[in-house]
């Protein structure tokens, strides 16, 4: 890339653009998509100006040193932390207010090159706050095991945010209170399948509400519905076996798997 009198901003995560010096302030905007409250908004950066430093007897292109967040631009609750000095991609954040509503916000970045005669860059950032961020889809929609023995559903989790997110999964909808909860990490604008398994202590059939909240807002969560059919057989018993054994001791556990194994296959 020639080098030029204007220097520029290249904007690589969580969206691509370019910001140059020679546009009118007003025009200096990078649209960082949707966030939720609460959540931390990663903004990537890389190093190069455009610009030939100017401190130097030879030509090279000057890098910036650093981004930061300019905290008196910050909407009122939210928070923000600089990048590290030379780290590559500068990498900074804002965090949303867990009390904002939806809506439009707009903060301020600026650029530092400490040594290379580059001026700073002073740039606006815009994200949209919504709680409607997140797709929860469960398969199978029935699964049967064995009483006291796990079924396995597979959670499927789609993160519609421009931030990171991690979400807590639960069960709701046995006649006794299912404790057992497993979080998954989801990127940004992406989806992940995690399997997540359900016991029921008496036979019957239940249906399961399966839900999924952020870790950084209660406001951030959908759900799934699905059956859990527990039968007191003993093919049923094996089959689950497969899944993980709850209650045998460990001595039997090669003797219950070999069994579910069969189990299965004959099924």
């Amino acid at each position: 890339m020639p080098l030029c009198s204007a220097s520029h901003v290249l904007v690589v995560s969580p969206v691509q653009q370019e910001i140059t010096s020679d546009q009118a302030p007003e025009v200096r905007v990078v649209d960082f998509g949707v966030i939720g409250p609460g959540q931390k908004l990663e903004i990537q950066m890389q190093r190069p100006t455009g610009e030939k430093a100017k401190n130097i007897a030879y030509e090279q292109e000057a890098v910036w040193d650093k981004l930061f967040i300019i905290p008196e631009a910050l909407p009122f609750g939210w928070q923000s932390i600089d990048s590290l000095f030379y780290e590559e991609p500068l990498k900074a954040f804002v965090i949303a207010s867990p009390e904002a509503t939806d809506g439009i916000y707009e903060f301020s970045l600026k650029t530092l090159d400490e040594s290379e005669g580059v001026e700073p860059l002073i740039f606006r950032g815009s994200v949209r706050v919504s709680r409607q961020l997140l797709e929860v889809s469960v398969e199978p929609a029935t699964a049967r095991a064995g009483v006291g023995q796990p079924a396995v559903f597979l959670i499927k989790l789609k993160n519609k945010s421009s931030a990171s997110d991690a979400f807590r999964i639960s069960a709701l909808g046995l006649p006794t209170e299912w404790r057992y909860t497993r979080d998954a990490f989801v990127a940004h604008n992406s989806e992940t399948t995690v399997p997540y398994e359900v016991a029921a202590g008496e036979a019957g059939e239940y249906s399961l509400k399966l839900k999924a909240v952020s870790l950084s807002s209660a406001a951030i969560q959908a759900e799934a519905q699905a059956n859990l059919v527990a039968r007191s057989s003993l093919l049923d018993d094996l089959k689950a076996s497969t899944h993980g054994i709850l209650l045998f001791p460990s001595v039997e556990q090669v003797v219950y798997s070999l069994l579910g194994l069969l189990a299965n296959l004959v099924a």
